[in-house]
């Protein structure tokens, strides 16, 4: 029985890291007013599936074994490095970067921020990251081991250049033989751009590098052609999943698959993989649904989660995967990040125990499994 309690300091002693290839984006947002113009909602925020998915993964681990890479322009608000340093300075590094730090702008066509229809484009030049960005030196993030569970969120082009890098590390190693070896888990959550059924032999492909493959529901239907849909049901994602998994299995029938994590909101969450099946509800029910302010981040703040569940329990897929609906219940509860308090009894996030809604959730898994079993 998995106790779901704060690692002690000698377990992961002799871990890494768990980190992500989302770079930081300073985001703007643009709605529109009642008679249809587009007006800016705000000045910028601290943005980036990266930065949500790694804030998750802190609220279950030291910063010590957390890892931000913010590259950081000319323009960069003080106040976000003090945002950023409150989670902790051991997990961020501040790489300073020629030009602007890279934004973005969000478009709702609704009256307020996640209202409506949205377009997304970039203000400025983006910088990609890569494998060897987490371990070149002057990174902190490689000693004294190197990374071992990766976020990746991306299209197929850019994770078809992160598994050929980091297979090419492993084998060969960089300057001085850096990285030779590197064993690490990767989880690619797919961006939407790539989420369509021409690319679907390329996913088939690439999925077998990455120890979880995770879409939301809509996503996945739309990577295998089917329609979406209207009111969504535990058979749709089951169906959308072993859908997948038997075309995984036709492509790749000597590679081990993909744990396949499909997201879908207040449904929960259903896992495939070869090691456990089931389901991990939403912790915000359809009667907590005041407190559900912003879905923004949702997502990356489960895979953040997830990650550093796979570290704390040495890849158990069952346990990653109930860390991941924790941390996303901090993620949704306001815009932007959580906010990280201490108290007599610990940390507190957004003034709760991580812990007690891991707990929480656990309980209701296993209860799931319980009547599934009766």
């Amino acid at each position: 029985m998995i106790p779901y309690e704060a690692p002690a300091p000698h377990s992961l002693s002799g871990k890494g890291r768990v980190a992500t290839l989302g770079m930081f984006i300073i985001d703007h947002f643009e709605v529109q007013d009642e008679a249809g113009n587009t007006v800016p909602a705000d000045a910028g925020a601290i943005g980036g599936g990266g930065i949500y998915a790694m804030v998750a993964a802190r609220a279950f681990l030291p910063p010590t074994h957390c890892s931000l890479l913010v590259d950081k322009g000319h323009d960069f608000p003080a106040h976000f490095t003090d945002d950023l340093k409150r989670f902790g300075s051991e997990m961020v590094w501040f790489r300073p970067r020629n030009g602007n730090t890279t934004r973005a702008l969000n478009i709702y066509s609704g009256r307020k921020i996640g209202e409506g229809h949205q377009s997304f484009r970039y203000l400025s030049p983006q910088l990609n990251l890569t494998p060897r960005d987490l371990i070149l030196p002057p990174s902190p993030f490689a000693t004294p081991h190197l990374p071992e569970c990766i976020h990746v969120v991306c299209n197929t082009a850019r994770a078809r250049i992160i598994v050929d890098e980091l297979r090419q590390i492993a084998n060969e190693g960089l300057t001085g033989g850096l990285g030779k070896g590197w064993n690490t888990r990767m989880i690619w959550e797919p961006l939407p751009m790539s989420c369509k059924s021409e690319e679907l032999d390329n996913i088939l492909i690439l999925a077998p590098s990455f120890a979880v493959f995770s879409p939301n529901l809509l996503e996945l239907q739309s990577i295998l052609g089917l329609d979406p849909s209207t009111e969504i049901t535990r058979s749709d994602i089951v169906n959308a999943a072993r859908k997948f998994s038997r075309l995984l299995s036709q492509t790749n029938a000597a590679s081990r698959p993909p744990a396949i994590v499909v997201r879908a909101g207040e449904l929960g969450s259903y896992t495939l993989s070869p090691d456990w099946t089931g389901w991990v509800p939403a912790f915000w029910t359809q009667k907590d649904q005041g407190r559900v302010v912003d879905p923004t981040g949702g997502g990356n703040a489960f895979l953040g989660g997830l990650s550093a569940g796979l570290l704390i329990h040495d890849g158990d897929i069952r346990a990653a995967s109930i860390y991941g609906a924790a941390a996303a219940s901090f993620a949704i509860q306001q815009r932007g990040l959580p906010s990280l308090t201490m108290s007599s009894q610990g940390e507190r996030w957004n003034g709760d125990s991580p812990w007690a809604r891991l707990r929480d959730l656990a309980r209701k898994v296993d209860e799931g499994e319980d009547d599934i079993c009766i």
